[in-house]
C-alpha cells in the first residue's frame, strides 16, 4: 500500500513538473525529433552518395576495359575524388589517379597525390599503398637515399600490410646498389622465409645471384645437419669393437 502511495506521489510530482515546464518539454521533444530526422537523413544521404560514387568509379573503370573504350585518366579519376570526397570510391579513385600519373612518368604529380591520400585518408586500410607509392616515386627519380628511407618507413609503420614484401625487395635492390650487401641479403632472406608466392620466388632468385656475386656472404660455419639428413659417406663410422683374444698357451 505504501509502495502504491509512493508511486502515485512520484507520478503526481512528475505530472506537476511537466505541466509547469511543458513549453521546455515540448521544445526538447521537438529538438530530439529534428536531430533524429537529421541523423536519418544524413545516413540515407551518405548511403546514396556512396552508391553514386561507386557507380561513377565503376563506369570509368569498365569503360577503360572495353575494346575501343576511353581509358580512365588521372583527371577523370580526380574528378570522382572531388565530387564524392570522403567516400570509399573517392579513396580508390585517388590511388588510381596517382598510379596513372606514375605510369605516365609524372613522378612529382604522382607523389603529390599519394601524399594527399596519406593526409586525407590516414586511417584508411589503403594508406600503406599510398606510402609505397611515395617511395616508388622517389625510387623512379633516382633519389636513392630518400627512397631507402621511404621504403624503410613503410616497413616500420605497416609491418603487417601486404606491401611489405615488395618494399623489402625494393629496399634490398637499392641497398645492393650502394654496396650494402649484408643488409640487402637480410631483407631478401626475410622475404624468402616469410612470404609465399611470386615474391618468395623473386627473393630466392635475387638472393642466389647476390650470394654468387659475393661469396663472402656465405656463412663461415654453416649449421650442422641432423644425423638423419647426413649422407652415408659423411656419417661417422661406427667403431668396431673386437672381442678380447684369449691368451695363448705355451
Amino acid at each position: 500500500m505504501e509502495a502504491d502511495l509512493t508511486e502515485s506521489k512520484w507520478l503526481l510530482t512528475l505530472w506537476v513538473w511537466a505541466d509547469k515546464n511543458k513549453k521546455q518539454l515540448i521544445g526538447a521533444v521537438i529538438v530530439l525529433v529534428v536531430v533524429g530526422l537529421g541523423v536519418a537523413f544524413w545516413l540515407a544521404h551518405k548511403n546514396e552518395t556512396q552508391n553514386d560514387a561507386n557507380a561513377a568509379l565503376s563506369k570509368l573503370v569498365s569503360q577503360s576495359t572495353l575494346p575501343g573504350g576511353t581509358p580512365a585518366t588521372a583527371d577523370s579519376l580526380l574528378k570522382v575524388t572531388a565530387d564524392y570526397s570522403g567516400t570509399d570510391a573517392a579513396q580508390r579513385a585517388l590511388l588510381l589517379a596517382a598510379a596513372d600519373l606514375f605510369t605516365s612518368g609524372k613522378y612529382d604529380e604522382a607523389s603529390a597525390q599519394f601524399q594527399k591520400f596519406i593526409k586525407d585518408y590516414g586511417n584508411s586500410k589503403l594508406v600503406s599503398q599510398a606510402a609505397m607509392g611515395v617511395a616508388a616515386c622517389l625510387d623512379a627519380q633516382g633519389k636513392t637515399n630518400d627512397a631507402i628511407s621511404a621504403y624503410q618507413g613503410v616497413i616500420d609503420r605497416y609491418p603487417s600490410d601486404n606491401v611489405i614484401p615488395q618494399a623489402k625487395l625494393s629496399l634490398a635492390r637499392l641497398l645492393e646498389g650502394q654496396g650494402k650487401f649484408k643488409e640487402a641479403k637480410n631483407n631478401l632472406e626475410d622475404v624468402a622465409r616469410n612470404f609465399p608466392g611470386t615474391v618468395k620466388s623473386d627473393a630466392i632468385t635475387h638472393l642466389e645471384q647476390l650470394m654468387t656475386a659475393h661469396p663472402e656472404l656465405q656463412p663461415t660455419n654453416p649449421p650442422a645437419m641432423p644425423p638423419a639428413e647426413l649422407s652415408p659417406a659423411l656419417k661417422p663410422a661406427t667403431p668396431v669393437v673386437k672381442p678380447p683374444t684369449a691368451p695363448q698357451k705355451h
